[in-house]
């Protein structure tokens, strides 16, 4: 009988003392879920730099509990991807935990940010690592692997990878189709020599542009040349080759001449970048519209 009076006056002294911190407890959880509520709300207002100031309030983290620190991390990712800050974002979608309901979302835009950053040996990790629950989850993760390969022009592993689509997942099926395109335009590139560009505007100005493609540009960059040219051949026969007419003409001339020579040189490499730079952009945005259709 008195064992039991014992652990009755414990029990009830027990729940005296943890009801009041459990209380507190649960009053912190609702406080910070009120405020992440209002922080989704500012930034689905796109009103980011406020979302930031209260996200980062220390006490923030403190009150909050496992899953409300998981969303604290993930509202920390979103916030700063649409401010377009990609290294920030991808440091909080990492902290966010596999059990969390955001993880999923915030690790395929991570994957995402990786790649458009350029960072290809992380972003080949992270799509080892991303969740698959689903054939559509697996749909969308060959996807930004085959995607990946060929941003990298690494066109046998793209053709390896692609070869498994299903096209299953009407949220990707048309971006992976016009993956094989991309990847034969960018094939299509042509690899003109900068040298060869230069012997050949050496010989006749402006042909090394017509090479590189730029037509327009290498008739501008012939007549100056010719023009000049003709002036100091004349004075040089007129005069000879201590007139100052004849060495102001022939100076400029040889200006124009290796600019004309330099210039096409750098023509090759400038129209190569911008055509690759081109596909690349429209890789980029295909890789962004099935996350906008699946996650939002």
């Amino acid at each position: 009988m008195r064992i039991k009076l014992i652990a009755a006056v414990s029990t009830i002294v027990w729940f005296a003392m943890c009801t009041p911190a459990m209380a507190q407890q649960t009053d912190s959880t609702k406080t910070v879920s009120d405020e992440l509520q209002f922080i989704d709300y500012l930034i689905n207002n796109r009103e980011f730099d406020d979302a930031l100031v209260l996200l980062r309030q220390p006490e923030l983290l403190t009150k909050a509990n496992t899953d409300q620190t998981d969303s604290i991390h993930y509202l920390l990712g979103w916030t700063f991807y649409n401010m377009k800050q990609l290294d920030s974002s991808i440091v909080y979608f990492k902290k966010i935990s596999p059990t969390s309901p955001a993880y999923i979302k915030g690790s395929y835009y991570k994957t995402f940010e990786l790649l458009y950053s350029g960072r290809y040996a992380e972003a080949e990790v992270a799509i080892s690592n991303l969740p698959v629950q689903d054939s559509l989850q697996q749909e969308l993760r060959l996807f930004q692997q085959s995607t990946g390969y060929l941003l990298q022009k690494k066109y046998s592993l793209f053709d390896s990878a692609a070869a498994q689509f299903t096209y299953t997942n009407f949220a990707c099926a048309t971006e992976q189709k016009n993956l094989f395109t991309y990847r034969d335009e960018l094939k299509k590139v042509k690899q003109r020599s900068p040298v060869l560009a230069g012997v050949f505007s050496a010989v006749l100005p402006g042909s090394g542009k017509l090479y590189a493609g730029y037509k327009g540009q290498a008739i501008a960059t012939l007549m100056p040349c010719v023009v000049f040219g003709a002036v100091a051949v004349e004075n040089y026969i007129k005069d000879g080759p201590k007139d100052a007419k004849f060495i102001a003409a022939a100076s400029v001339f040889s200006i124009f001449y290796v600019g004309n020579i330099w210039g096409s040189v750098m023509s090759v490499k400038t129209i190569r970048t911008q055509r690759n730079n081109e596909i690349y952009n429209s890789i980029l945005l295909d890789l962004h519209i099935p996350l906008r259709r699946i996650f939002n």
